[in-house]
């Protein structure tokens, strides 16, 4: 069910927000459309509509087809009504993304990285970030913000982690924030990844899902009633330290037979450097990989079992509408994890009608990573106030910074 508006003047912030979230989420949708969503009056969306016009939020597109009476407008984000920047930063590299409030790629870099601490890092991302918003002619006023995705210290893969590597994600959030006064936000890359299908990608229409993400670990972005679960911690998806082999070998968590230690780029390397005798790096394990390479296809055959226990997990505890396999690699490798395990095991995703199948493949797994981390401040920016997204951390309020630029039109009578 959509979200409802209301007439009541007090809350014009709240309709316009809900106004623009309407129109990003849905392709083609006229003042008619959005009056019957949200249960507001048609006069209130005209006026609405009309502020936003007037803060170069909106544009009028073409007449909408068919329907009785006057034809209707479409309505769609200006491209200049607001932007967001995504960095993720690994531990031998840096990208960095620049999209508008549509989600739509206006710029990308990605740049080789060597750091120890926090102020290196600093160094490398705050001039990245600058020479970007100049160089397209970016605003800084309407940037909602910058999402961050790098992995904790403690979480970082103990094998090829950097030993003097000292820089902290939470501290470099919070220097990037002083230095330019833009807000910043934390994240996973599965929850990101996840808000990036939900806000614009393969799931606007869900609801309930998991993002799985496999990358140097396995983790899990949980969607639950159209928001992102992160727990006590905002730490909750970290599947890949499911134990599903109490004999198997002992995970860098201490425990034995983690998930970690059967699906992941991490295991995956660590196998093919057995069999080649080539030193291997998760973070670049498919560079020398030809498609449907048969080491890799048979290992995911032998290792297809423990996934299936991970899935099984997954679908009874949260009963999702689906399942969205993505992570670091191509499109090959997720279609074949996803041939290998199956059939699934039996769970409550049998029951019921389902209108998808209970695990699919990211349409655009190469993108939504780094999408994600762009999304971050475009989500805090249009949910409420006083129920702000709650990322690993954040610094200073994108909520705040998109009221700015509707701030005349929230304050008049």
């Amino acid at each position: 069910m959509p979200p409802k508006g209301t007439n009541l003047e007090q809350t014009k912030a709240h309709n316009l927000r809900l106004v623009l979230s309407e129109i990003l989420s849905n392709d083609e949708i006229s003042r008619a459309d959005i009056a019957k969503r949200t249960g507001l009056t048609r006069q209130t969306i005209s006026n609405l509509v009309e502020k936003l016009l007037d803060a170069s939020m909106l544009v009028e597109g073409k007449y909408k087809k068919g329907g009785a009476g006057k034809p209707s407008r479409i309505l769609q984000i200006s491209s200049a009504a607001a932007f967001s920047v995504g960095i993720r930063i690994e531990l031998n590299k840096i990208a960095l993304s620049l999209i508008d409030l549509s989600g739509n790629l206006i710029h990308s870099t990605q740049i080789s990285a060597t750091y120890t601490t926090d102020e290196d890092v600093i160094r490398l991302i705050e001039p990245l970030c600058l020479d970007v918003l100049r160089e397209t002619n970016t605003d800084i006023r309407r940037v909602l913000g910058i999402g961050i995705i790098m992995a904790e210290k403690d979480d970082r893969n103990h094998r090829h982690a950097i030993s003097d590597v000292t820089a902290d994600p939470k501290n470099i959030a919070e220097l990037l924030y002083k230095e330019l006064d833009i807000p910043t936000f934390l994240e996973t890359a599965a929850a990101a990844a996840a808000l990036a299908e939900f806000l614009q990608g393969s799931a606007r229409n869900f609801r309930n899902f998991i993002y799985l993400f496999i990358g140097p670990d396995l983790s899990a972005g949980l969607m639950v009633d159209g928001k992102i679960y992160g727990g006590r911690s905002a730490r909750a998806g970290s599947i890949g330290h499911l134990v599903v082999n109490i004999n198997g070998p002992i995970c860098a968590c201490g425990n034995p037979g983690c998930l970690n230690g059967y699906i992941s780029l991490e295991s995956m390397a660590s196998h093919l450097q057995k069999l080649d005798k080539k030193s291997r790096n998760p973070y670049d394990v498919f560079t020398d990989i030809q498609p449907n390479d048969q080491k890799v296809v048979s290992w995911l055959e032998q290792q297809a079992e423990y996934f299936r226990i991970g899935i099984n997990s997954l679908e009874n505890l949260y009963d999702p509408e689906t399942i969205i396999l993505g992570g670091d690699c191509p499109d090959w490798f997720l279609e074949t994890v996803i041939r290998v395990s199956r059939p699934f095991m039996r769970s409550i995703s049998e029951k019921g009608d389902r209108d998808l199948p209970r695990v699919i493949k990211s349409p655009h797994a190469d993108q939504m990573v780094q999408k994600g981390a762009a999304t971050l401040p475009i989500h805090a920016a249009l949910g409420e106030e006083n129920a702000a997204y709650k990322s690993q951390a954040q610094f200073g309020a994108s909520f705040n910074r998109l009221s700015e630029l509707l701030g005349h039109y929230i304050n008049e009578k």
